[in-house]
């Protein structure tokens, strides 16, 4: 039986479905073969299909017609549940409430007294953090910071209750002034930030209130079942854990709705999606249906690829329809790599670093001699930083974090300038019904011909603005472009109160002392008393500071900002391994380095006795990036001598190159 068949078995038994397909498998057009066999077969049938993005909802419907629900997830979440305010309001609480601090024991830690107390700490001071900012949004209220380690390590137990108790107190008056509110003021605000001041929620929002609408109200899931009897949902893996179970532990029993996930485990590379739905499988509630097809790439790509899988699907090349032979189908792939003594890390000397970048940079270039016309995919880093033109941004956040990609875009999005540089690409790209959906969001009023020219005139001016990033969004804010949001005034407010907090003696001392001694050993041998963890929290404060400074000054341009905005976009020839997930690339050249991130680590990734969570994770971002070549595929990678016989075992044909 084809796939199809088996899909259609379980359409007509009533059961629900995972069809694994890996990259280029064709399953967007199994999707719309299913869809004509139910409109064939089941013709009074509805049926909804759910998507992630508004791009894959258009691409769905260019496929299949108009005459489906095919919606974003929260779209068709929204069109559920935004009648039912009242309930809402029983649940929207638990958007705003501060998830208290629990203490892991020392056998979670594997008996090691150290580590425990250093996570312990750590934990403690995201969770103050939390509070601290839940409490200013909600009370106006400002705290001091979270007291250090030392201080927290003579007594966890009093300081995790302590912060507990004060964590209770906040979320009883959150639900206390909920109550007071006016329900019928709720509602989905289609913004990325929760609004409690307004009552409304955002994307994330949206997903955990519905999640607690179906668990709490089961008379909602027997109304999503009464308007829908087949939802497919596609690329599953990507889909928010919570979201799934809604459709496959929250519906009611009876007059079962049939859900069917089109997708791949082996593509979960983002970390608030359920990655694969193998315990559904295991207990008989999805019917596992594998699709070994692939119509992207070329043979040699696709054996390549298959290598890399951990989960026993196997491709085979599919020809497309205007294909006649394998021979149109073939292509290369070269794996060439160099040994060194030694990788440096985070703490490395930028010596070190700079010299290793260097041999990473010379595979490069003799990849892309062999292979001209290439996309670089790669793990976000300093050199890509320099030739993508947002560097100052880079280092903004490389001063202060060891892995700064993993922050740009949590802070940009929290400060809005995502939604502004949406605002004025959509602009560039003539995407006009985008804008003014966006702009009527935050009202801003489009009545008459100078209201056109005064948008046009503001849009251009930013496009054309060679200031600030903070000053460029500021602007915005004036002239109504986008509203500010809770998440902007908190993550202000806190910074503010931050750098005001830096005036004290003992802080101006290190400070001053720093900028010549910027090492605990040079401190002391200059004989400057300072034990390891005050070094290491005034330290860390010091860097604080400098980030708060480096990011909203003149240093960091809105141009840097949409150059970064383009490279996520992947408007350039290089682009990041992480978020990496495309349509099919003709040459591809992936560079197999951590670029000293300690989220992955591609060391044992040929090692099939290592199921470490974290190899897994690059396993998967290695695959992802790979599958996206059509034809010729070429990795780099330096390695320590120990590496070799790994490598050769996974791919004989690597290339050992001399630098």
């Amino acid at each position: 039986m084809t796939p199809l068949d088996k899909i259609k078995q379980s359409i007509e038994e009533n059961k629900s479905f995972v069809l694994q397909g890996g990259a280029g498998s064709g399953k967007t057009e199994t999707l719309k073969e299913v869809l004509e066999y139910i409109t064939e077969n089941y013709p009074d049938k509805k049926v909804a299909c759910i998507t992630h993005t508004n791009l894959a909802v258009d691409e769905i419907k260019s496929r299949v017609g108009e005459q489906y629900t095919i919606s974003t997830i929260h779209s068709f979440l929204n069109s559920i549940i935004k009648d039912y305010k009242k309930n809402i309001s029983q649940c929207i609480s638990e958007l705003f409430k501060v998830k208290k601090i629990e203490r892991k024991e020392i056998e979670f830690y594997e008996g090691d007294e150290k580590v425990q107390k250093k996570k312990e700490h750590e934990k403690y001071k995201k969770i103050y953090e939390k509070y601290a900012k839940k409490l200013f949004t909600i009370q106006s209220e400002s705290i001091g910071k979270a007291i250090g380690k030392r201080e927290y390590d003579k007594d966890p137990i009093s300081y995790n209750f302590d912060l507990n108790t004060r964590i209770d107190e906040l979320n009883e008056i959150i639900k206390s002034q909920i109550k007071e509110m006016n329900y019928n003021n709720i509602k989905y605000n289609e913004t990325r930030f929760d609004s409690y001041n307004d009552l409304t929620f955002g994307h994330d929002g949206l997903l955990e209130i519905s999640y607690q609408l179906f668990r709490t109200f089961p008379k909602i899931g027997k109304i999503l079942q009464d308007r829908f009897d087949y939802v497919f949902i596609d690329e599953y893996q990507d889909a928010n854990e919570k979201i799934i179970k809604v459709f496959l532990e929250c519906l009611p029993e009876t007059e079962k709705t049939v859900i069917g996930l089109f997708g791949d485990s082996m593509q979960s590379i983002y970390s608030d999606g359920i990655g694969d739905v193998q315990k559904y499988i295991s207990i008989g509630l999805l019917n596992e249906i594998p699709k070994e097809d692939n119509y992207r790439c070329s043979v040699q790509v696709i054996d390549f690829i298959n290598k890399i899988r951990n989960d026993g699907l196997r491709q085979e090349v599919a020809l497309k329809h205007s294909e006649k032979s394998l021979d149109e189908r073939q292509g290369t792939v070269n794996f060439y790599y160099s040994i060194v003594e030694s990788k440096p890390n985070a703490f490395s000397s930028p010596e070190d670093k700079n010299e290793y970048i260097g041999k990473i940079n010379t595979l490069i270039n003799l990849a892309n001699s062999t292979q001209a016309n290439s996309k670089l995919l790669m793990l976000t880093n300093k050199s890509i930083s320099v030739e993508a033109g947002f560097s100052k941004l880079y280092d903004t956040f490389a001063e202060r974090y060891q892995e700064p990609k993993e922050y740009i875009e949590e802070v940009l999005i929290r400060l809005q300038f995502m939604d502004l540089i949406e605002l004025c690409q959509s602009y560039k790209n003539g995407n006009y019904n985008y804008i003014l959906s966006e702009l009527k969001k935050v009202g801003y009023p489009i009545r008459t011909i100078e209201d056109k020219q005064k948008l046009k005139d503001d849009i251009e001016h930013l496009l054309g603005f060679d200031g600030s990033a903070i000053d460029a969004l500021n602007y915005a804010f004036n002239n109504n472009l986008i509203k500010k949001s809770e998440s902007f005034d908190s993550y202000m407010s806190r910074k503010d109160a931050f750098l005001s907090d830096l005036n004290n003696e003992d802080y101006q001392a290190f400070k001053s002392n720093y900028s010549s001694h910027n090492t605990l050993k040079k401190m002391r041998d200059s004989g400057i008393e300072i034990e390891e963890e005050e070094f290491k929290e005034l330290e860390k404060e010091l860097k604080k500071e400098n980030f708060y400074l480096g990011l909203f000054s003149p240093t960091v341009t809105f141009n840097e900002i949409i150059n970064y905005y383009n490279y996520m976009n992947e408007e350039i020839d290089y682009i990041t391994m992480h978020k990496t997930k495309g349509s099919g690339i003709d040459n591809v050249i992936v560079v197999l380095d951590e670029y000293f991130w300690n989220e992955y680590d591609f060391t044992n990734l040929f090692d099939s006795s290592n199921n470490e969570a974290k190899k897994i994770d690059s396993q998967k971002l290695f695959y992802v990036a790979c599958s996206r070549t059509k034809t010729n595929l070429t990795c780099v990678r330096l390695i320590k001598e120990d590496e070799e016989t790994l490598l050769k075992q996974f791919y004989p044909d690597a290339i050992n190159v001399s630098l």
